[in-house]
């Protein structure tokens, strides 16, 4: 294949990719608020609403409201206000656009490091389809989250060009140039969306070992050093705004410390992390709260403790023959890492939307692999076939779970009704629904605070 049809289809996969997940997601135009963060979000927040203003841009920088820190993400929604009006169709459809273009980087930036185009086609295409994505792109609260994923895209394709024009290690001496710049720019610009991004410099590290290959496991302490010394930038806005997230918790009361023992909160990460990979492999009864439970059985912790230290030990003794198990491996733990149950934020045990950026680490696992074991098991006639009939079958199962899930976010009322009819003791949800249903029944009558 030659540059130009290379390009042409690099593009081309790059706009089916954007049209197949704007498609899926288009019907979300019609979409109402939730009362669910929503309104301290947006429609009842009487800054937001006022659109761009310098109060506003001041308050976004300097107030802890709900809990959180993200001021590029306040000033998103000020802007929405401010062109659109509070108008939450167009909210909509801005978060299923920053998404299909997160999707977009994800194809380039992949192909960019691993020339592997068909492989990182799949893993784009999952990152994109796959139902865990709707509580990101449909709740408008969760703008943080494809907002700090757009950054996080283009911090390490910054990141990437950089690394092609620099050799660290040895007695090579660092050189930032402009896109190592760029990257920590973008970077800022992410933690300044959402700090859940504060893991970077790791994914950057694992990103040098592989596909990049800026480093072998055979190179020496003080050239590893060289690619570490390089990342202190990010490792210093991670520190930064991991004290201010945590400030802004505690001075929130965001930060609940029911449950101190060690043991516990390292069981809900083990039990967190086991059913993240089960819904990432089979996404049914996906809900907006998962309550934490007050207590783990052993009969629940081993089998969980088994399968993530069995995944480990595969992925250490693979590291030289398969770098990408490892990487991929990593990339899920450790950017699950800051929301995983070590500190106990909030009542959840788990959250569809904490995978938004995770799951990119599992896909890579599963696209690889599954490529790597196709090629032990068949010839290259009948292993294309198949890898095209599986990809195909897979994602439109997925696009099929998407657009179902998505329709439960319609409006609070299908929201609700969908949490309880997966878990009638859902006190959250059932107290939310009785609220929404009395406001239906009187209207002008707006209870505030409802329970989040």
């Amino acid at each position: 294949m030659t540059g130009l049809q290379s390009k042409r289809r690099t593009w081309f996969a790059c706009l089916l990719l954007a049209f197949a997940t704007f498609a899926i997601y288009w019907p979300a135009r019609h979409y109402a608020f939730v009362d669910y963060d929503d309104d301290d979000y947006v429609f009842e927040n009487p800054v937001v609403r006022a659109g761009l203003t310098w109060p506003g841009f001041v308050w976004a920088f300097v107030d802890q409201h709900n809990c959180n820190w993200h001021p590029l993400t306040w000033l998103s929604h000020m802007a929405d206000c401010q062109f659109f009006g509070v108008h939450p169709g167009a909210m909509h459809l801005e978060n299923v656009l920053i998404h299909c273009a997160n999707s977009v980087l994800l194809l380039l930036l992949l192909n960019s490091m691993t020339n592997a185009f068909w492989r990182s086609a799949c893993v784009a295409a999952l990152f994109a389809l796959h139902p865990l994505r709707v509580e990101s792109v449909a709740w408008i609260s969760e703008r943080k989250d494809v907002l700090s994923g757009f950054f996080f895209m283009l911090t390490l394709w910054f990141y990437v060009l950089h690394a092609k024009k620099q050799t660290v290690g040895g007695d090579a001496k660092f050189q930032p140039n402009n896109f190592y710049r760029l990257s920590l720019l973008c970077f800022v610009m992410g933690l300044l969306s959402k700090p859940m991004v504060v893991t970077v410099p790791i994914v950057l590290l694992l990103l040098d070992f592989w596909p990049l290959k800026r480093f072998t496991i055979y190179d020496s302490r003080f050239a590893i050093a060289g690619l570490i010394r390089e990342k202190i930038p990010f490792f210093a806005l991670s520190i930064m705004a991991g004290i201010i997230t945590l400030l802004a918790q505690r001075a929130g009361g965001g930060w609940v410390s029911a449950n101190p023992h060690f043991s516990q909160r390292i069981g809900n990460v083990v039990i967190g992390y086991w059913n993240y990979i089960e819904k990432l492999f089979w996404p049914e009864n996906l809900s907006f709260l998962y309550l934490r439970s007050d207590k783990i059985s052993f009969a629940e912790f081993f089998p969980a403790a088994s399968v993530l230290a069995g995944i480990s030990a595969v992925a250490a003794v693979q590291l030289r023959r398969r770098p990408w198990l490892a990487v991929g491996w990593l990339w899920f733990l450790v950017m699950l890492l800051p929301v995983s149950g070590l500190l106990q934020l909030g009542r959840l045990s788990i959250a569809d939307r904490y995978t938004y950026l995770p799951a990119i680490g599992f896909y890579l696992i599963v696209v690889w692999g599954m490529a790597d074991l196709l090629a032990v098991l068949f010839s290259e006639k009948i292993r294309r076939a198949l890898a095209i009939a599986g990809a195909s079958a897979i994602l439109l199962a997925c696009a099929i779970l998407t657009r179902r899930q998505l329709a439960y976010w319609q409006n609070t009322e299908t929201l609700m009704t969908r949490a309880l009819q997966l878990d009638p003791n859902n006190y959250v949800a059932r107290t939310n629904l009785h609220i929404y249903r009395f406001e239906k029944e009187h209207p002008g009558v707006r209870e505030k605070n409802p329970v989040k």
